[in-house]
């Protein structure tokens, strides 16, 4: 393979070009880089160093006191870097560079996983809103554009980048007006029927909706006499934010489907099952189904484990 090394002297017409070159360059060697250095003067930018992401060294945490458990730093001081300087021409000139690395660099079937290399394209996200709108679930559609690519190290990002993406979109759609909506029509379901049970689930930070719950009291009554048997599913996306929409599915003696409550979640994630099964539990006094029926997803077979541990756990077919 061909490597194009920089060199002081070499040329860009900007500075994103010359950022693009560096990212090709490191992703063939095997490191992911940053941009670190930035001069600006009359806000047009004058000089640009890209760094090793391995630059530097992690400062002293002030929280060191508090924190259980702490992350092991990557960077390891790595002076390896390409400076470029606006010249009276337009361009941008590389005026320093330094090839060598103080750390082992990423093989070959490892580099598709650099940081400075992955990323959600345009095309990415158009098939995500295509998907969310054919209610297609995060898995399907992440499985959707690996067998377009020809496999998860064509994909260009981490599955957990995608899922990050979706999950920033769905904050961002749930917008504040639609939460006291929801409020609202609680409260007033509550005043018709004292029975009715809700949960909100607020996000630590913006207090933004994640996760909702509710069963009216009809639901509840049916779940104490019919409740041994649940099926729950989250294949439903019919909703305007694609959100799951999550019900518990039970069958009454005259064999028909009743439903014994609802859920509309941020993402299908362990802590958003865990905390609707347990909100579940409170909402028809801790009594556990017997058998639950669910999809093959391994994050809510786990929480089930957590919750649901007096319960047999199958799968639909």
């Amino acid at each position: 393979m061909d490597i194009e090394v920089p060199c002081v002297g070499k040329k860009f017409d900007s500075e994103e070009s010359a950022y693009t070159f560096y990212k090709s360059y490191a992703h063939k060697l095997g490191f992911s880089v940053r941009k670190q250095y930035l001069k600006r003067v009359d806000g047009q930018i004058k000089r640009r160093t890209f760094c090793c992401s391995k630059q530097g060294q992690k400062g002293v945490d002030k929280r060191c006191e508090q924190v259980k458990f702490e992350h092991q730093s990557s960077r390891v001081n790595c002076l390896a870097q390409m400076t470029c300087q606006l010249k009276s021409d337009g361009m941008f000139e590389v005026v320093s560079f330094k090839a060598d690395h103080s750390h082992e660099l990423t093989p070959t079937p490892m580099k598709h996983m650099l940081r400075s290399q992955r990323q959600i394209t345009p095309a990415h996200k158009a098939v995500a809103d295509d998907a969310a709108k054919a209610g297609l679930s995060v898995r399907s559609t992440i499985n959707l554009l690996t067998t377009q690519s020809g496999g998860r190290e064509f994909n260009g990002f981490l599955d957990s980048d995608f899922r990050n993406y979706i999950s920033a979109k769905r904050r961002i759609e749930m917008i504040k007006e639609d939460g006291h909506a929801i409020m609202e029509y609680f409260h007033k379901m509550q005043l018709q029927d004292p029975s009715y049970f809700y949960l909100v689930q607020l996000d630590d930070d913006d207090n933004s909706i994640l996760n909702v719950f509710w069963a009216d009291g009809r639901s509840i009554i049916d779940y104490q006499h019919f409740g041994d048997v649940v099926c729950f599913d989250t294949t439903y996306r019919t909703n305007e934010y694609a959100r799951p929409f999550a019900p518990f599915v039970g069958v009454n003696q005259h064999k028909k489907s009743i439903i014994f409550g609802a859920a509309l979640l941020y993402d299908e994630t362990i802590s958003s099952f865990k905390w609707l099964f347990e909100t579940f539990l409170s909402a028809m006094s801790g009594k556990q189904p017997v058998t639950i029926f669910t999809d093959q997803c391994a994050a809510m077979a786990k929480a089930i484990e957590e919750v649901f541990f007096q319960t047999h756990h199958r799968l639909c077919v």
